[in-house]
């Protein structure tokens, strides 16, 4: 029971002082592996969606620009060209630039004056982007839709001046948002990593399956939360109930934040983002537990090694007990056990020794007590004697008393009854000398 205990103590002890560290170790790596994958996802994912929305930038700035470049062209401005002049000229631009899906000029009234492809179909004076670039300011549209051919658009529309100074015509240029698209469309990320966009109203203006287009965002604070800072980190549900991280990214000039307010995304997974930290979990919990392992089999050697001698000390203390003064412990460890061990065999050499001069001694004592013993019965018989002798001579002598004191007795009983009998005789003559 003692070796069980003392076992179970030392196992304990070993790897509580040894597993203790393990453990500590083991959380903190994890922990701060963690914290590093995800601080590094997350600076990947919003350096992306920097990158991305620049790229995005740099598309609709340069059809902002090239519509306000237009607008200054001189043929444009003229009052004296015609307008097979200028639709010409238009044409020009927009094969030289092969970004616009069409131009168009309107009047003043919203009438179109001309239209390079005539794609764009409405009215123009209800439109606001018309109606800022009619007061002087250059303005972009929201992402819409138009049909007859079913396309979604963004317009830029700008004030067109003449030598003057005087606002005499609107030029819209209009861009199919699939040039827009041509940058979002090839970003991935890992496997099912992808990137989107939407607008203030949480609408998206980007996204992998089309048909989500100028769709509403269906995630609960979605768009707060990535319109409440120009870029950061985002950790929503999508529709299909699957945590997604995504890193967002809004334009950096003020002007076409203020009109388009759009916010790239670009979103990931968590489970496939943070594949990489839960392969180092799982490494680190194989090393954890193969170190666990480790420590319990060194923990276990170890009281072996240390309860082993202890029992041999047990067993050999247990003969001695019992009398078997020849037990001798071998014991080879080199500390203070093996001293231990030399030490009783040396108590036991000790011990034999004793009682090996013990047991002379008993014998020797034995056969003094037998000549003692022998001696006081010699002279236990001689005293017997000698009492024996004056017993007999004290015996006579009281025998004598005995007859002395019969005699004396007698003597004086004999004396006694004189006495009686002479009181007798005196009373009876005492009467007789008063007759006379």
């Amino acid at each position: 029971m003692f070796k069980i205990v003392l076992r179970k103590k030392i196992i304990f002890l070993f790897l509580l002082f040894g597993l203790l560290p393990l453990v500590i170790t083991f959380f903190l790596t994890i922990v701060q592996i963690q914290k590093s994958l995800r601080e590094t996802k997350n600076n990947s994912l919003t350096s992306l969606a920097n990158e991305v929305v620049s790229n995005v930038e740099k598309t609709v700035r340069s059809v902002y620009t090239d519509v306000e470049l237009l607008s200054a062209n001189p043929l444009i401005r003229s009052k004296s060209a015609s307008n097979e002049e200028k639709l010409s000229e238009i044409k020009r631009i927009q094969d030289f630039y092969g970004i616009f899906e069409d131009i168009t000029l309107i009047d003043l009234d919203g009438n179109v004056i001309i239209s390079s492809t005539y794609k764009y179909r409405g009215e123009w004076k209800n439109k606001q982007w018309y109606q800022d670039a009619k007061q002087g300011k250059s303005s972009i549209s929201p992402v819409h839709i138009i049909l007859g051919p079913y396309k979604i658009i963004l317009s830029c529309a700008v004030p067109v001046k003449d030598e003057e100074g005087k606002i005499i015509a609107v030029i819209a240029g209009q861009v199919n948002m699939e040039k827009i698209w041509e940058t979002t469309n090839d970003i991935k990320i890992g496997e099912k990593g992808f990137a989107f966009m939407v607008n203030k109203e949480g609408r998206f203006v980007a996204y992998p399956e089309k048909e989500k287009i100028l769709a509403l965002a269906p995630y609960f604070g979605f768009v707060k939360e990535t319109f409440s800072k120009n870029s950061g980190i985002i950790n929503y549900t999508d529709e299909n109930k699957q945590r997604m991280i995504g890193g967002f990214a809004g334009f950096s000039q003020q002007k076409l934040i203020e009109q388009l307010a759009w916010r790239l995304i670009i979103a990931q997974p968590e489970s496939e983002a943070f594949a990489l930290a839960r392969v180092f979990q799982r490494q680190i919990i194989i090393i954890f537990l193969v170190g666990f392992v480790f420590l319990l089999i060194i923990s276990y050697l170890l009281g072996n090694k240390i309860v082993a001698p202890i029992k041999k000390l047990i067993i050999a203390t247990k003969k001695i007990a019992a009398g078997k003064l020849e037990a001798e412990i071998k014991i080879k460890t080199g500390d203070e056990i093996e001293e231990l061990a030399e030490s009783f065999n040396q108590m036991a050499g000790d011990l034999k020794k004793s009682r090996t001069a013990l047991e002379e001694s008993k014998v020797v004592l034995e056969i003094k007590v037998n000549a003692r013993t022998k001696e006081l019965q010699e002279l236990a018989e001689k005293l017997e004697e000698k009492v024996g002798e004056r017993t007999k001579e004290l015996q006579g002598r009281l025998n004598e008393l005995e007859r002395f004191h019969r005699l004396t007795v007698g003597r004086e009983l004999k004396m006694i009854e004189l006495k009686r009998e002479l009181r007798e005789k005196r009373g009876s003559l005492e009467p007789a000398k008063d007759k006379i």
